[in-house]
């Protein structure tokens, strides 16, 4: 894909896993073939940045010649814990891969963002991702029970080998109709959306079923230099790692440790910079990397987001969660957040409960950004009331479409 330092290269390991060792020789691999900067994904996939047209099937070989082996094809998103998990209903690893092999023939006809979400119900949810087709493992009095949703339409509760057949046949009849068409063009198939929430991130310590520890760490805002991926290798193995683990919402597993290797890796993780624990105001930021690095950037979202960060943190409780946009595309958290700060016109909308398509305007200055975040975070709260409530009642009342006016600039905020 061709941004604006180049070209990235995204790449899922196809058992969901690799060893400190092949992190570190893929880190090398980015700083020597790319710009040094690489990125976990909100779905969790790794990307390597800054590559070119001579060092992109050089960096392939160095993939190879590490031993990692890419997942090719149909994109089928499990927990990174699955089958290691002792919360989830059902190991979802089995599912995926009747439906992996089953659409193997479908691979040519099926557009690039197709995909299907298969939820065990373990500790790390999907929830918020979007799907064209849903599967979710059911808990109670239904044992080997899942339930399927094809796009946004009604869930259809089948056993595991019926609801294989079911995915594969909802499929066929998008690749039936052309690589742009999703599941959202067949008959009586809504939106295929997530909970339109953003999940939580899965850091922290979560026990497994051998009686061991996976350890989730993020990377201040998904991005971070090649090199502090070879630390976080490092660290990991250092603390008795079995594997290392991109998940969601930019995090990165670590699995296999015993209590001391766990508290030995997060403590390295901190010192490193990365979050480390769920209420980290970082945890509620979702930021493209803006400018230079996106050719369709109109601000440096990702350079700004750590003062977007320590500048809401009163605001950041949990109810909150906050999009810097750099363009009107929304790549970073494509569902509504409830602040998104949109680049457009040269300087950054505002929109309040939507996604970033729906900003029309006013637009500040990119420098008047931290003083209208200082403003907004100083607003006092009423007894009991939430981060979100408070910008409800400020939106309400029409405060947050005043805060974003400017001598000169009387156009309102969007409201969506």
């Amino acid at each position: 894909m061709e941004t604006g330092d180049g070209l990235i290269l995204r790449l899922v390991p196809a058992e969901g896993a690799i060893s400190p060792g092949q992190l570190r020789g893929l880190a090398r691999a980015a700083t020597a073939l790319g710009n040094g900067m690489m990125e976990i994904t909100a779905r969790g996939s790794l990307q390597v940045r800054g590559l070119t047209a001579e060092t992109v099937a050089p960096l392939q070989d160095a993939v190879l010649a590490l031993g990692i082996t890419p997942r090719l094809g149909l994109a089928i998103d499990i927990s990174p814990l699955s089958g290691l998990d002792p919360r989830e209903v059902a190991d979802a690893r089995p599912l995926a891969q009747r439906i992996q092999e089953g659409a193997a023939g479908l691979a040519d006809k099926l557009g690039p963002k197709v995909s299907v979400v298969i939820d065990g119900g373990g500790a790390i949810g999907l929830g918020g991702h979007k799907a064209d087709v849903r599967l979710a493992a059911l808990r109670s009095g239904a044992e080997g029970m899942w339930s399927v949703t094809i796009g946004g339409g009604a869930p259809e509760l089948l056993a595991e080998k019926d609801a294989a057949a079911r995915a594969l046949d909802a499929l066929s009849q998008i690749a039936a109709l052309g690589r742009r068409a999703r599941a959202t063009d067949l008959p009586g198939c809504a939106a295929a959306q997530g909970d339109h929430g953003k999940p939580l991130a899965p850091l922290g310590t979560f026990p497994l079923a051998d009686g061991r520890f996976a350890c989730g760490i993020g990377l201040p805002f998904g991005a971070g230099a090649a090199n502090l991926f070879a630390a976080l290798a490092d660290a990991a193995e250092a603390a008795g790692s079995r594997d290392l683990r991109p998940a969601t919402e930019r995090v990165l597993l670590t699995t296999g440790l015993d209590a001391e290797g766990t508290r030995a890796f997060a403590t390295e993780a901190r010192r490193l910079g990365c979050l480390v624990a769920p209420d980290d105001p970082r945890a509620f930021i979702a930021a493209c990397p803006g400018a230079p690095a996106c050719i369709c950037a109109h601000f440096p979202a990702r350079d700004l987001a750590p003062l977007v960060a320590e500048a809401l943190a009163p605001l950041l409780d949990g109810t909150v969660t906050v999009h810097l946009s750099a363009c009107t595309k929304g790549c970073a958290h494509p569902a509504p957040a409830t602040l998104t700060f949109v680049g457009m016109d040269e300087g950054i909308a505002l929109v309040h409960e939507g996604a970033p398509s729906g900003a029309r305007g006013p637009v500040l200055p990119v420098d008047a950004l931290a003083a209208k975040l200082a403003t907004l975070a100083g607003t006092p709260r009423l007894p009991g009331e939430t981060g979100r409530g408070l910008l409800a009642r400020m939106q309400k009342a029409g405060l947050l479409a005043g805060l974003w006016l400017r001598e000169g600039n009387d156009r309102p905020m969007v409201k969506t």
